[in-house]
């Protein structure tokens, strides 16, 4: 299911359209996309690199997606209301920005896997040292 829907197409105005709350929804909206496109060309280069590794993956595999029902567990944390106009009308935008800030944060933890830990680390468990 995608984490965004709807339409948030251009409209005439007299405003410069990146300026509207649209244009600030778009913008963040891109910025989410850009995101979830990282986070997926991390993954895809994990599961490469570690193809020889079916418990591994396997494992990963449940965490990634334990991973997404925190992240929208942890939006609606901090959205709760059943009615999101409560949060006016910068409640997408505010949406896409927290999903954006919890995507890289997960980027950071699976790019280690990618570049590896400080070699001698004894806690490294299946992420390879550097």
């Amino acid at each position: 299911a995608e984490l965004f829907e709807g339409n948030t197409s251009n409209i005439n105005t007299k405003i410069p359209y990146e300026e509207t709350q649209l244009g600030m929804n778009d913008q963040a909206y891109n910025d989410y996309n850009k995101a979830d496109k990282e986070l997926n060309q991390v993954y895809n280069k994990i599961l490469v690199k570690y193809k020889d590794d079916k418990v591994f993956l396997k494992k990963l595999k449940l965490a990634e997606l334990a991973w997404i029902k925190y992240r929208d567990a942890e939006i609606e944390a901090i959205y709760p209301a059943e009615d999101k106009s409560e949060y006016g009308s910068v409640y997408p935008m505010c949406k896409a920005i927290t999903a954006t800030e919890i995507t890289k944060q997960r980027i950071k933890e699976l790019k280690l896997w990618l570049k590896g830990i400080k070699e001698g680390d004894v806690c490294a468990g299946s992420r390879r040292w550097e």
